[in-house]
């Protein structure tokens, strides 16, 4: 590429076009285009309290915003770059970062990054790069007609509502990101026309009602975007507070994969940046000291702090260990894993053979990670990756027991069959229902009383929090101006409790199933 007249004069885009040819030349990376943008601390501030940039203004970012204001005051340290999922793909890298630094952030998120989101399947299925940034757009646009049509304080409540449905905003499984207004407006004209041309009827033959027609509601038992669903099928609600409500879950949906693939993102986008960056060394495109200088970035960013310090005791003056609360840095495990899998491709030993026959010794890493990165999540790539070289390294063990007691057991440890039982639960604790309320729809009673009925699915014994979920209920109730209720349900289907606004609401005594039709 030397003699490409093509090639840019500018030091930032000259330096941005050799690493995307190392990313994509050498290591087969597939991206969307990028577009960078260096940004002062105050922009960067302004980044970091809202999704998506050039969104609506609300209330609860400049609560954030005051508080990041804070936080940089005391100690003068903002991320290096943010990255956003959209195409082109959206980099704000910061002013002060050293010409190192730099390309260390374009390589990690412009590059890492931005192929994740390109072909990741959980971002191919679930996301829309192509709409999400003009979907932000027009949701600011919107929120500021509604403000002077409506007033402050009506179009306020309208987006506080949208944030107290956060995770009941999104499906998980979706298979397809965005549905356009003309195929909404379609079939909700259908679901009307199918309540009243298709309705139950009885046979002639056996006086038992026959249900051949689509759902008279339009929707089906188990969806979990429970704010969409509210957008699509409360009709009585005005429409600009639909299109409000419709435009939050987009911007919402677009985020669902980051909380699934931390790991696995950032250990993509971790060895992205040390590979190129080793290869800009190599060809002689950066000297001796910058490396130097990216490798101590890069030790500080893969850091895994350790479970305890020393401590002098204030009372006996001798040393103890002092309990420190680290968690795991998915920086450093995402990391590890995918340098772990490059060591095993090419120099595999007898313990690699045995744990990991398919790929061990195969030779051809950047072919194999690429296929990993497309078709896994931090849940996957835990249980089918994690090799027991990394569980050495990280010190993994398992306790057991209540941590309300003084005690607990130590029922694993990173040798033998406890290799299995350690990757098999820190695989559990990236499963998403896990950490994340599962809350379904179980009926939406239109023929009646319209009583939006929900249903949480209680795993592993968590159960919601009353008083924020009877708050949540409330702010449903008020918008949709009917009654809503939520049953949390054990693993056998059980109903354990039942939260409603308003308090105590018999919504069986509205129910449709007693609703009968005659013949003729």
């Amino acid at each position: 590429f030397e003699n490409d007249p093509y090639l840019p004069e500018r030091w930032l885009a000259l330096a941005d076009k050799v690493i995307s040819i190392i990313a994509h030349e050498k290591y087969k990376l597939e991206t969307n285009p990028n577009r960078i943008e260096i940004v002062r601390a105050d922009q960067m501030l302004d980044a970091y309290v809202k999704p998506v940039p050039d969104g609506p203004s609300h209330w609860s970012y400049g609560k954030r915003r005051f508080q990041e204001q804070q936080q940089y005051d005391a100690s003068k340290h903002l991320a290096y770059e943010i990255i956003i999922n959209s195409n082109p793909a959206l980099a704000l890298c910061m002013d002060t970062n050293s010409p190192v630094m730099q390309m260390l952030v374009f390589a990690h998120a412009s590059y890492g990054h931005n192929a994740v989101y390109k072909s990741n399947y959980l971002f191919k299925e679930q996301t829309d790069p192509e709409t999400i940034l003009q979907v932000n757009s027009r949701l600011r646009e919107l929120v500021e007609e509604a403000e002077e049509l409506y007033g402050i304080e009506e179009v306020e409540q309208v987006l506080d509502f949208c944030h107290s449905m956060h995770f009941m905003d999104t499906a998980f499984d979706a298979k397809k990101k965005f549905v356009s207004q003309k195929d909404r407006v379609a079939k909700s004209q259908k679901a009307r026309e199918d309540r009243f041309l298709n309705v139950p009827r009885k046979s002639v033959f056996n006086d038992k009602v026959v249900v051949d027609a689509p759902s008279a509601h339009g929707y089906a038992e188990g969806e979990s975007n429970i704010l969409r669903f509210i957008a699509d099928h409360v009709d009585h609600i005005p429409k600009w507070k639909r299109e409000i409500m419709t435009l939050n879950s987009i911007t919402s949906q677009n985020f669902v994969p980051n909380i699934r693939t931390k790991v696995l993102n950032e250990g993509i986008a971790c060895i992205t940046h040390y590979q190129v960056m080793d290869t800009l060394n190599s060809i002689g495109l950066i000297n001796a000291d910058m490396y130097t200088e990216f490798r101590q970035s890069h030790a500080g960013v893969t850091y895994q702090p350790p479970g305890y310090v020393w401590d002098k005791n204030p009372y006996t003056g001798e040393k103890e260990k002092k309990f420190t609360n680290a968690g795991i840095n998915i920086y450093a495990l995402g990391f590890a894993i995918f340098e772990d899998l490059k060591r095993i491709c090419e120099e595999p030993t007898p313990e690699d053979l045995e744990w990991f026959p398919n790929f061990a010794g195969k030779g051809d890493w950047v072919d194999f990670c690429l296929d990993v990165m497309k078709t896994n999540s931090d849940e996957t790539l835990v249980r089918n990756f994690l090799s027991p070289k990394v569980m050495r390294d990280f010190k993994f063990f398992k306790l057991e027991g209540d941590l309300r007691q003084e005690f607990l057991e130590v029922s694993s440890i990173h040798a033998g069959e406890g290799f299995r039982e350690i990757r098999e639960q820190l695989a559990n604790d990236y499963r998403l229902s896990d950490v994340i309320p599962k809350i379904s729809l179980k009926d939406y009673q239109y023929e009646t009383d319209r009583c939006l009925v929900l249903q949480h699915h209680i795993i592993n014994e968590q159960e919601l929090e009353p008083k924020s979920l009877q708050m949540i209920l409330e702010m449903i109730h008020h918008q949709t101006k009917h009654p809503v209720v939520m049953e949390s349900v054990n693993d056998k289907g059980v109903v354990e409790h039942t939260f409603s606004s308003p308090p105590n609401y018999k919504y069986r005594d509205h129910s449709p199933a007693s609703l009968r039709y005659d013949v003729g």
